[in-house]
């Protein structure tokens, strides 16, 4: 999303000076970087059947001092993906549908996902989250959002 983005709501380059979208670009190329490096890491891991040692670890789960680390580091696929899929569906349906569709959907999905199965609260939280986020955006900074727009 960061690369579409980027470029369809920087400013035009005015010429001298370093580009608007320097930063946002090298912001994005770090985390993106940092991420691949995290996941090749945990794959080659995954893949040899040989766990991260405790001492290269950020989350060591057997320290024998017993400093309080647990498990809480560990990156489960499952969960990742559980996160990711909805996540990448959104930028997808947001050119389709419409940031508010899209949005309200994204945000049920995802507290379906992690556990909540009443069904006034998440609608109250999508329908809340969703407003206060598309005025912020729209009436606020004056940044048009993606895709069909309803109220225009």
């Amino acid at each position: 999303m960061f690369i579409w983005a980027i470029p369809v709501y920087t400013p035009p380059y005015p010429g001298y000076g370093a580009s608007p979208a320097l930063v946002p670009y090298v912001a994005v190329g770090v985390m993106l970087f940092m991420a691949c490096l995290s996941l090749i890491r945990v794959g080659v891991a995954l893949y040899t059947k040989k766990p991260i040692a405790a001492e290269e670890s950020e989350f060591p789960e057997d320290v024998e001092d017993d400093s309080g680390f647990t498990q809480v580091g560990r990156v489960k696929m499952s969960h990742l993906a559980n996160l990711m899929i909805p996540s990448v569906l959104l930028v997808v349906a947001v050119e389709y549908v419409g940031y508010i569709l899209a949005s309200f959907t994204f945000l049920m999905i995802l507290q379906y996902i992690i556990g909540s199965r009443k069904w006034f609260q998440p609608i109250l939280v999508s329908v809340i989250l969703t407003a206060v986020l598309y005025i912020v955006m729209r009436y606020g900074f004056g940044v048009p959002v993606p895709g069909p727009q309803i109220f225009e």
